[in-house]
């Protein structure tokens, strides 16, 4: 097998097999309304299924129209991300909930419009030829992170800024010029977290979740037990008390699921699959024609992080070691939205291997 075949199977197998997982898991749900992320399994599965392939169906578009042709169409495609964004605060469209506007509801579609805009950026930075072009490119994911305050999502925010650094990084913007302003940056925005009374709740129910069982230490400890029933072996799919307990079960705690229901090797497996990606993304990134092209480095690094930062963000978070901050695992979870983007972040990384090919291929 040749590395440019490799690359793509290390990208692509997994993906296939994270969005199978998460399936599974949506549909293994039980019939129980009222549950955040689960309710009627059918419904949800269904709803599920139709995100997999219309982000299959969007990478596989992505992949053969190119990386060039994006390249031209990135402003356009930035613009109109933003401006899905901004439509959740359109009466009639957005919908608020838990005192933020974070999704869109158009009829029978509804969802989130972060995802979209993070990619967006990626593409924004990568097709930034020049130090002028990457100014207004940076400026440009600066509007898109306060954007995203506003709404308040504040996790999103924060991955929009890594996408943008890491962008920036890839196209061989010296460290030594943006670290100092990524952590500048994130501190700003984990202090201004800290000014809503929700996150306050989230920290304390984190730090100390034996006091706060009525509010989000309920859910800290739900994750703590879900996490020691499965730590041996699964208790069974669809059998876990973390679908009955926690708030979005299949979504913000799909990784949860997993490691209570499939044991150690569910939760090895996506882990695995991660890095198999990650891989992958390194190996595109280093790929023979990308290596002399600073906008195929930016935009492997930019989309590598757009794909990886949530998912290593809900692992913490399932795993004990972050406050809860609602935040969906790519493929795996129950986010229609967040499946379609994805599509189109693993057909540009596709993109990448087939135009450039990759060296050894």
């Amino acid at each position: 097998m040749g590395r440019r075949a490799l690359t793509l199977c290390l990208l692509l197998v997994p993906a296939v097999g994270l969005g199978a997982l998460g399936l599974v898991i949506v549909a293994a749900a039980p019939a129980r309304p009222g549950a955040a992320g689960v309710g009627a399994p059918a419904h949800f599965a269904a709803r599920q299924l139709v995100g997999l392939a219309c982000g299959a169906a969007l990478g596989a578009f992505v992949a053969r129209l190119g990386t060039r042709r994006l390249y031209a169409a990135a402003p356009f495609v930035f613009l109109a991300a933003l401006a899905i964004a901004l439509a959740v605060f359109v009466p009639g469209l957005g919908v608020r909930a838990a005192g933020a506007r974070r999704w869109i509801h158009l009829g029978p579609l509804s969802g989130g419009a972060a995802p979209f805009l993070i990619g967006a950026v990626a593409l924004l930075v990568a097709a930034a030829r020049d130090a002028g072009g990457r100014r207004l490119a940076a400026t440009g994911a600066l509007v898109a992170v306060l954007a995203l305050v506003v709404e308040p999502d504040f996790s999103a925010a924060a991955i929009a800024l890594a996408v943008a650094f890491a962008a920036l990084a890839g196209g061989g913007v010296a460290g030594r010029r943006l670290l100092p302003a990524a952590g500048l940056l994130l501190i700003a925005l984990g202090f201004g977290a800290t000014r809503f009374g929700y996150v306050d709740n989230r920290i304390r129910g984190f730090l100390s979740p034996e006091s706060d069982r009525r509010g989000k230490g309920f859910e800290v400890l739900a994750l703590a037990h879900a996490n020691a029933a499965g730590a041996s072996h699964g208790v069974g799919l669809g059998h876990g008390s973390a679908r009955h307990r926690l708030s979005s079960p299949a979504s913000d705690y799909a990784l949860a699921l997993v490691g209570e229901e499939l044991g150690p090797a569910g939760t090895f497996s996506v882990v695995a699959a991660w890095l198999a990606i990650g891989a992958a993304v390194v190996l595109a990134a280093r790929s023979s024609g990308a290596g002399r092209d600073p906008a195929a480095r930016a935009l492997a690094a930019g989309l590598g992080t757009a794909l990886a930062a949530p998912a290593a963000l809900h692992v913490a978070v399932c795993r004990g070691w972050l406050p809860i901050i609602g935040v969906t695992m790519p493929l795996v979870s129950y986010d229609p939205a967040l499946t379609f983007a994805s599509g189109a972040e693993l057909g540009l990384l596709a993109a990448i291997v087939l135009e450039k090919g990759i060296a050894g291929a």
